[in-house]
């Protein structure tokens, strides 16, 4: 609220309100995630792209955070207010991989023993593996998907967190993401999780359950089963 002479004080609203509204528009839609789930759920904030240049996206990564979220894409808020970065690879990375023969490396140090794994072709066999599990047809899993899955995690197997509607989520992502979190675990590390970033996120995040539930019975591996899904 804003008292005085006419002139003065409208500069002054229009300032204050500049600075006030967008801040604690978007720190109370933060605020209300936050408030409807509890904090046993973790929020990000991936807004960069759509935020209202340069410095809104610097103010909604900020005011995201003050009102509850747990991190963001955007690195230069993480370098200024100490937020901390997260994120995934990109659908554009996803693509930038055409076929299996785009892979520049196709080897993994195994995190236990120090063995240099052949880890592009243990990706490959896990994949055939999954086939009966989860009734997918092989030819309808993207090749240059499961390369760019592969790339990223011989970039960060101890942070693998595979985006997967690139292509088709059920036919192709989930496979392909699997294949690649079953040959981390043998190498002795842990996957993530994936992201959903289209389509029915409530159904698809059901399915996406079900098919690690599949496979963490198939395999005898429990931490497939709780794997992390964002949406």
């Amino acid at each position: 609220r804003i008292e005085g002479p006419i002139i003065k004080a409208q500069l002054l609203e229009t300032t204050l309100l500049a600075l006030v509204n967008f801040a604690s528009l978007v720190a109370t839609n933060a605020a209300r995630f936050r408030a409807t789930t509890g904090s046993d759920k973790t929020f990000h904030e991936f807004g960069l792209r759509r935020a209202q240049g340069p410095d809104g996206a610097l103010s909604a990564s900020k005011y995201c955070y003050l009102g509850g979220f747990d991190g963001t894409s955007n690195v230069l808020a993480g370098k200024l207010f100490g937020i901390p970065v997260k994120g995934t690879h990109a659908h554009a990375y996803v693509s930038s991989y055409k076929t299996m023969d785009d892979l520049k490396l196709r080897e993994l140090r195994d995190q236990t023993t120090g063995e240099v794994r052949p880890f592009a072709q243990m990706c490959v066999d896990y994949l055939e593996k999954l086939v009966p599990i989860l009734g997918f047809i092989l030819d309808e899993a993207n090749g240059g998907e499961l390369a760019a899955f592969i790339s990223y995690a011989i970039a960060f197997p101890t942070g693998f967190l595979g985006l997967v509607d690139t292509y088709d989520v059920l036919k192709s992502g989930v496979p392909n993401f699997l294949a690649v979190a079953l040959a981390l675990h043998e190498c002795h590390y842990q996957a993530i999780g994936l992201r959903l970033d289209s389509g029915d996120l409530a159904y698809l995040s059901l399915e996406v359950r079900d098919r690690f539930t599949r496979t963490s019975v198939a395999f005898n591996i429990p931490t497939i089963k709780t794997l992390t899904i964002v949406a």
